[in-house]
């Protein structure tokens, strides 16, 4: 499956079509290459392997290349490489410059060879080590690698999957491998109905608004199982929303199975029940929940009441928060009352799950005495309820950090500054330096600080400039990322002829 901006399709009267890579040697020569960067670029620095696929990109759909791409880093493992921690590098570098104002090279130059010293490394050592982590630094490691026809079929089967992410319902037809299919579907928790014999009809949840994204995923889900039947046919409504929303009709059936990969290998994880297994693949699939990575059963944690390993753990990608997860389903009595037992025991909050249709959890003479908070579910766990306590763990990890700026006069010195350079100098996040600026002489974008009179010099220079790769170069000379942010902050608009970006210009608001 793709992000949905990478999707690719047709449109003709009341068909939707994927726009499928064709199995022939240009396509498959371009796989070819593709594959061998990440074959042949191992150790190699992940933005290094950025330039040369961008180069690959020129003249072709970046959209296709950037699909064939995704499924490419997903076969990858990424490392940092340093000798020291970066964090800790990074810490040690501006508790130095701390005591000094740095304004120049000279100055950083002996600040590093100081703390280098100190570290006792080589300053190429302590450079390497600083930015380490951050992603175009990251180094490939490992890269499992497939034949090039396989990568245009995953990519097909990818771009079918992602279009029925937005699928409201679906027909299917098939032969052979009907146990699998069954199987698969009430794994899925899918709802349908046997029309006849061989011919399912899966209902989608239009009316349930919240719920149809993660719906549809359910139905992509099941697409793999359906291309590794004999014969089959599928028909499914999708709806597209642009100015008036609308539904078009997604045929497809095995005429096109050599065009389509009948099965992706996925990492299999284990669960001790079916309500656990569901929420885990419910949580992944909630797009509230990207910003948390779930782990299953973590490090086990030793309390004064015995060893407990909770069922989750969720880890922040961005900030540096953790919490813990425990799925409390269908045990006896006196398991229920050892689990508690540890509960209580532990030195944090973790969040519970209790199945309220538990005999024990509504017996007189049970008492649940949990300083936990809790949420009580039926059958399934509620996801939504717990990415809203998530949400409120990083809200309240956000405002604590914007309460230590309070009374803190944040220094701004240059044209552009980088928000993680400011987020580094006081030890917070980027999105506490964003909740608390208020700097009348800057434009605060997603990732620097922009001053206004700099940023009237960058708009009289696109004035005369129409062509939006010039608009994109003029940008570039001034050290500005984003260079769209930066468009729409001037007041200028992007007109796109078709996907061809050479084709496309830019125009002054005439509101501006």
């Amino acid at each position: 499956m793709l992000p949905g901006d990478l999707l690719r399709t047709r449109l003709k009267k009341d068909r939707i079509y994927p726009d499928f890579v064709p199995i022939d040697a240009e396509h498959l020569e371009l796989a070819r290459g593709l594959i061998e960067v990440y074959h042949d670029f191992s150790g190699k620095r992940k933005s290094e392997i950025d330039d040369i696929v961008v180069e690959l990109e020129q003249g072709l759909n970046f959209k296709r290349i950037r699909g064939l791409r995704t499924l490419l880093e997903r076969r990858c493992s990424f490392k940092s490489q340093f000798i020291i921690e970066p964090v800790l590098a990074r810490k040690a570098v501006f508790e130095a410059a701390s005591s000094r104002k740095v304004t120049n090279s000279k100055e950083r130059a002996e600040v590093i060879e100081a703390v280098a010293r100190e570290q006792n490394i080589s300053v190429t050592d302590l450079e390497q080590s600083l930015w380490a982590d951050h992603e175009s630094k990251l180094v490939l490691a490992d890269f499992s690698p497939l034949k090039p026809e396989e990568l245009l079929k995953l990519y097909n089967l990818s771009l079918a999957q992602t279009l029925l992410f937005k699928a409201t319902g679906m027909t299917i037809a098939f032969r052979g491998n009907y146990k699998d299919i069954f199987r698969r579907i009430k794994y899925l928790g899918l709802m349908y109905n046997q029309e006849d014999g061989n011919r399912i009809r899966i209902e989608g949840a239009s009316a349930l608004l919240k719920l149809s994204e993660r719906y549809g995923t359910s139905l992509a889900k099941l697409l793999p199982e359906i291309v590794n039947s004999d014969d089959w046919a599928i028909e499914a409504e999708i709806v597209i929303r642009r100015d008036i929303p609308r539904i078009y009709r997604f045929i497809l059936d095995s005429a096109s199975k050599n065009l389509l990969m009948a099965k992706e290998n996925e990492a299999k994880t284990t669960f001790d029940s079916s309500v656990e297994e569901r929420f885990y693949n419910a949580f992944l699939a909630s797009p509230a929940s990207k910003g948390w990575e779930v782990i299953r059963e973590p490090d086990a944690i030793f309390t004064s009441k015995g060893v407990f390993i909770p069922d989750f753990m969720f880890k922040h990608k961005a900030l540096n928060i953790e919490t813990y997860f425990e799925i409390m389903g269908f045990w006896t009595e006196d398991y229920i009352r050892r689990k508690l037992s540890k509960l209580r025991a532990l030195p944090f909050h973790i969040l519970v799950a209790i199945d309220k249709n538990l005999a024990c959890f509504n017996s007189a003479n049970f008492e649940l005495e949990l300083n936990h908070p809790v949420i009580l579910y039926t059958r399934k766990v509620p996801v939504g309820e717990v990415v809203k306590y998530l949400a409120k763990i990083e809200e309240n990890e956000i405002k604590r950090q914007v309460e230590s700026l309070e009374g803190v006069q944040i220094e701004l010195e240059g044209d552009i500054i980088p928000i993680t350079d400011i987020a580094m100098r006081y030890e917070v996040y980027k999105e506490a330096v964003r909740a608390c600026l208020n700097v009348p002489d800057y434009v605060v974008f997603k990732e620097v600080l922009v001053k206004k009179e700099f940023l009237r010099e960058v708009k009289d220079k696109l004035v005369s400039t129409h062509s939006y790769v010039d608009a994109k170069r003029t940008i570039d000379g001034f050290g500005l990322p984003n260079h769209d942010e930066v468009l729409a902050e001037l007041g200028f608009k992007v007109k796109w002829k078709g996907l061809d970006m050479g084709a496309a210009t830019i125009e002054l608001s005439s509101s501006l």
